[in-house]
């Protein structure tokens, strides 16, 4: 789908918003506002001009759903379903990554999830997260393009765990908000019967839901990908400092959800972060949060910025994403501190968000850095 398309599409959306009442629906709000072969997923291909037919005919096998009601209403607060008086985020690293990079992905992420789900066999681990009939979500984020953004290796190694537990190929969506910014990043864009599959929200299958929903302060069309469509998500970020949000990790990677993130950035973009992540679908559909943290951007963030890029050459693992996220930022100061930077907190940048998502009315996670354990180990 061409660029020109999309941002009709988008403003048709919006166009519908504008017609609600605005009183209504911003009632609460704060302020303005890829059998897989590896290679397939890691050798990028560019959009097709034809991609909208080949979208509009693909068959996503017990995959569809209907459309939402077309006037706006709030969503029920879902009962919390992770145990919040501790979490758990696995750091794994290892200094020598060697020239094959899906292997050395392979390596951390089975240790790491042996580690976390306490087994013996990656294959075990990967079954205590994901059913054989779970549909499975796999958030990227690509904005940046293929010099900062999930690795499409990375993916490939998360993909096979998810069909070693049982989970079909074809019940695999590896996805981002455009197919066009998966492809610029790596991905190949997959619209067939056989998976994994790949595409974007913009994709004529998927879309937005027809009407906002309204959480706290942000009112929001969401990806039908994740509210239809999967049963399951896996949330793939990378880790960034960002300008406006402070960090730019798991939470805010769900803003690639949502059809207007650009009207939640004021005030270090709390209470909007944890707002967006209240959302039925992603808060009880979400599973895993696999951090790629093959390389860092510290500072001068969200885009790529070479002097403040950290060859650190790891990757995060939680089932809580405000614990891997609060984490996340520590290991960021850290670099921002060798580099001779002020933390984010002296800058008056620490992500406000994370201590919002941890309370009583949001119930995402854990932001007590008291109560998070971290492992963090280096496989051999």
């Amino acid at each position: 789908m061409g660029k020109r398309a999309r941002d009709d599409s988008t403003d048709h959306i919006s166009r519908r918003a504008d017609q609600i009442s605005r009183r209504e629906f911003f009632r609460k709000s704060l302020s303005l506002t890829t059998a897989l072969g590896a290679s397939s997923l890691i050798a990028g291909s560019a959009v097709k001009s034809e991609i909208a037919d080949a979208l509009e005919s693909a068959t996503l096998a017990g995959l569809g759903g209907s459309v939402g009601n077309p006037s706006p209403s709030p969503a029920p607060r879902p009962s919390v379903s992770r145990h919040l008086s501790r979490a758990t985020v696995i750091l794994a690293r290892k200094s020598d990554r060697g020239g094959d990079l899906q292997a050395f992905y392979r390596l951390l992420i089975n240790s790491s999830l042996k580690r976390l789900a306490k087994t013996e066999r990656p294959e075990d681990a990967w079954a205590g997260f994901f059913k054989p009939d779970d549909v499975v979500a796999i958030k990227v984020n690509t904005i940046t393009g293929r010099v900062l953004s999930t690795s499409p290796a990375l993916v490939s190694v998360i993909a096979a765990g998810l069909m070693s537990c049982g989970v079909r190929p074809n019940k695999i969506i590896v996805w981002d908000r455009a197919s066009s910014e998966l492809s610029a990043a790596g991905f190949r864009v997959n619209l067939a019967k056989e998976g994994p599959l790949c595409f974007g929200t913009d994709a004529t299958s998927a879309g937005y839901e027809t009407s906002p929903t309204i959480l706290g302060a942000v009112g929001s069309c969401f990806s039908r990908i994740v509210t239809e469509k999967a049963t399951a998500l896996i949330n793939v970020p990378i880790l960034r400092e960002h300008s406006a949000a402070g960090v730019s990790i798991a939470l805010k990677n769900n803003y690639g959800a949502i059809h207007n993130p650009n009207k939640y950035h004021a005030d270090g973009c709390s209470p909007f972060v944890a707002d967006v992540n209240t959302h039925p679908d992603l808060k009880k559909k979400t599973r895993l949060v696999i951090c790629d943290a093959l390389k860092v951007q510290f500072h001068s963030g969200p885009g790529y910025k070479p002097k403040w890029l950290s060859d650190f050459g790891g990757v995060l693992i939680s089932a809580d994403p405000v614990a891997l996220d609060t984490v996340g930022t520590e290991q960021i100061d850290k670099l921002r501190k060798t580099a001779g930077l002020r933390s984010l907190g002296e800058e008056r940048r620490y992500p406000r968000y994370l201590s919002v998502a941890s309370d009583g009315s949001h119930a995402l996670g854990i932001s007590d850095r008291s109560l998070i354990d971290v492992t963090t180990m280096e496989p051999a």
